[in-house]
Parts: structure tokens; sequence; C-alpha cells
């Protein structure tokens, strides 16, 4: 089984204290150590010192070193004697300077060993004898060691025991800090986590309560932000069911009506009734057709052929189609299009958006009326705009006008046909070119939808 996240973090936090201890400990006890050794070589310096100061008074009434060199036993009395001499610093009776001795040696102004370990001329600390001004001689001094020195040794062994109990107190002071830091930092981690196994099972009113102002604090509110933006679409998905099940039904209903009609013999079989009945299933196919492409558009296969578009011609084209429509609506077209340049996109496509927009006009405007179609181009986008007149649409219902079976009561009901598809299929295409669409009030009192295509529209 491995670990969670919570061990780990509390084994990298002990780790890293562990080593922080332990270098501690490691450079203390190094500094420890080199102070005991300065302290032990400044006692015997200060020792040397007296010895010295004999050497000195011994050099100035001989004149030479032959009265050491020759009879060695002069060299541990006069060291004997300096010991016996009344101490100048507080020292202590475990390293006499007697016990020097075989780390002293004494050269004389050739650099020749007098007295002492030969060996230890090269490595001694010099210290100069001076006698009327001038360099004698030479009293080496090799440094002491701790080891084998039994008072110094307790010392530091003392020391480390001391510290050895002090760091095993840190670590676990370290322990239990990193347990509750761990947890501390792990407990927004486990809130995420039983709010996203809630979101899982299907619980939208699941929240995070995570109120700090860190990265956890940031990624609570944006974990409640998207939770209420699937709560959203689930209520669209459901008001998009259920308005799909009413679109569907509405023709279903009246064909069913009127064959039921027919079979009972109160509406006769004749030319009128298969018209009617031809009349709801065409628009149950449009409704289908048109669900179906909507489909495509949200899964991005929607299918496209882009090619260079006279925008002008374009607009003059869906115009002639669609002005007998509209003049049978009681509604008046009128045309502007000058300087509309040319746009890289799907003409078919572009048609339809046109004709959904335009037959939009014609359902809903009131006769007498006027629609507007317009265009105009600069460096970057071409804009196409249907203006027409009352009635309007309200401020709130503006940005929903795109929405898929939206529809503006009671100005623009379904009493006047359609599915309420047409704006959401404009609003894909217009998409799909790399544009936007937009909903705004008309000059002439009803409703402008603008249509901002790029020139160089991103790939589709």
């Amino acid at each position: 089984m491995h670990p969670g996240v919570q061990a780990r973090l509390f084994l990298v936090m002990l780790t890293v204290s562990l080593t922080l201890i332990v270098g501690i400990m490691l450079a203390t006890q190094w500094r420890l150590t080199q102070s005991v050794r300065h302290y032990a070589m400044e006692e015997e310096l200060q020792r040397a010192a007296l010895l010295i100061e004999s050497l000195r008074d011994f050099y100035s009434v001989r004149r030479d070193w032959s009265g050491l060199r020759q009879h060695p036993g002069r060299w541990r009395q006069l060291l004997r004697m300096v010991a016996a001499q009344p101490r100048q610093v507080d020292t202590d009776d475990a390293a006499p300077l007697v016990g020097m001795a075989r780390r002293l040696v004494l050269i004389d102004a050739k650099g020749a060993a007098v007295v002492g370990p030969v060996e230890l001329v090269e490595q001694a600390r010099r210290l100069p004898i001076e006698v009327d001004g001038q360099t004698v001689g030479w009293l080496g001094l090799v440094p002491p060691r701790l080891k084998g020195d039994s008072l110094r040794e307790r010392l530091l062994q003392a020391q480390l025991r001391g510290m050895v109990w002090i760091g095993l107190f840190a670590l676990l002071l370290a322990a239990i800090a990193s347990a509750l830091l761990a947890r501390h930092f792990l407990q927004p981690i486990r809130r995420l986590n039983r709010a996203a196994q809630a979101l899982a099972d299907g619980r939208l009113d699941t929240r995070v309560d995570i109120r700090r102002k860190d990265e956890f604090g940031q990624l609570a509110a944006q974990f409640n932000h998207m939770i209420e933006a699937l709560r959203d679409q689930e209520r669209n998905r459901r008001d998009w069911l259920a308005d799909v099940s009413h679109e569907l039904r509405t023709p279903l209903t009246v064909l069913r009506g009127e064959i039921e009609a027919i079979q009972d013999g109160v509406r006769p079989l004749n030319e009128a009734a298969l018209a009617s009945l031809r009349q709801e299933i065409e628009r149950l196919d449009t409704l289908i057709g048109d669900l179906y492409q909507l489909a495509l558009a949200d899964r991005g296969e929607m299918q496209f052929q882009m090619r260079e578009v006279d925008i002008e011609a374009l607009l003059r084209e869906a115009a002639e189609r669609f002005r007998e429509r509209l003049r049978h609506a009681g509604l008046t077209l009128e045309v502007s299009a000058r300087d509309c340049g040319t746009l890289q996109a799907d003409p078919q496509r572009l048609h339809q958006l046109l004709a959904n927009l335009l037959e939009n006009s014609a359902r809903y405007t009131q006769a007498p009326g006027t629609v507007r179609l317009t265009c105009h181009s600069d460096r970057r986008v071409a804009v196409l705009s249907v203006d027409d007149s009352a009635p309007g649409v309200p401020a709130t219902a503006l940005p929903r006008l795109f929405e898929r079976l939206y529809r503006v009561e009671p100005s623009r009901s379904r009493v006047h046909g359609g599915g309420g598809l047409g704006l959401s299929m404009a609003r894909a295409i217009a998409q799909a070119h790399g544009g936007r669409i937009e909903a705004l009030p008309s000059p002439l009192g009803g409703l402008t939808v603008r249509v901002s295509l790029p020139h160089s529209p991103r790939e589709t």
C-alpha cells in the first residue's frame, strides 16, 4: 500500500528537520572540538612561556646549548623546576608541563634538534628564544591531541551526549510540528476531495468552505464556481430537454388530432387535409434538422467549405430571395451594401445565417414595418446587420435571444411559428467562422442583430 500525501509530506518535513539537526550537531561538535583544542594550546603556550624564560636564563649563563645536548637529564630537571613554579594562570593538573615533554623539542639557531624527539622538528610550532635581541634557538611545541587526554575526552563526550539528547528532543518536536503542519496543509485538499466525490455522486449543492487567501482559497473558489457552472448546465440541459419535448410534441399532437378526425369522419380526406398534414410534417422535419445541425455545431462537426466570398453580392442575393416573403408580411426591405469587401467564408452557411435573421424579422415585425440589411468592412472584420421596426425586445431579454428555443413573450411568441432555433443556428455559424453575434435595440424601434466576421477566420 502506497503512503498517502500526508504521510509523504510528513516524511519529507521530518527528513529535512533530521538533516538540519544532524548538520547542526556535527557543526557544533566540530566547533566545540576546535575550541577545546585551542584552549589546550593556549594553556600549553602559557606553560611553554615559563619554560622559555628558564631556557633564556640557561643560555645567558652558558652561551650555548651543549649542556643540555650532552646531558639530557638536565632537560628533564629543567622541566620539573618550571612545573614547580607558581602558576600564572588557572590550569588543571591533568596536563603538567612534564607531560608535554614528549611533544617538546629544543632547536638551536641552526635548526638542529638539541633535545627532544628529532622527528618533531618539522611539525612542531616554533617559539623563539631570544637573548640580547638575537634568536638563539626555538622551543618546538606540537599541538596537543585530545585523544588520550582523559579530562578533555570526558568533557567532549559529555557535551556530545548532551547534544544527542537535545537533538532527539528537537527531532521529537520536529516530528510533532511536521505532523501538525502536514495535517494543516492537507485539510483543504481533503475537503476538496470530499466535495469532488459528492459532485461525482450528483450532489450539485455541494460547496467547499475554505476561507483562505492563499492558493487553496483560490482553488476552492474556482471549485465552487465550477459547481455553479455545472448547476447552470444541468438546469439548461433539463430546460432544453423539456423545450425540445414540447416542440416535438406540438406538431405530433396536431398530426394525431387531424388523423383521428379523418379516421372518425369528422374531417374529410381532401387536398386541404393533406396539405395541413404535410405542413406539420415539414415543420417537424425542419425542427429535427435544426436540432441535428446544432448538435453537429456543439461537437465541432458542422461542415464548412471556405472560399473567398463577395459580401455585397451575398447580401443582395439574400435580399432578393426574401423580398417577396417580406412583402407578403407587409414589410419593406432596405439594402445598404457599399465597400463591403470580400471574406473567407462558407457562402452556403452565410446564406443560412442571413435567411434565419430575415425570417426572424418576417415573423415577428409588425406590419406595416421596415427591415434594413446593411454591411460595412474594415481591415479586421466585416459587419453584417439586420434591423427591423417595432415591436422591440426588452433589454433583459437581449442576452438570451440566442439561447435555443428561447422566445420573448408575448410579442414574439410561438403563435408566429418557428422552432426557436434560428438565432441559435445563426450564432453557431458566426462562431464557427471565428466571429460573434449580438442583439441590440434597433434605431427603427425593433431589434438589431449584428454579426462581426474576421477576414481571417480560425481553422474549423
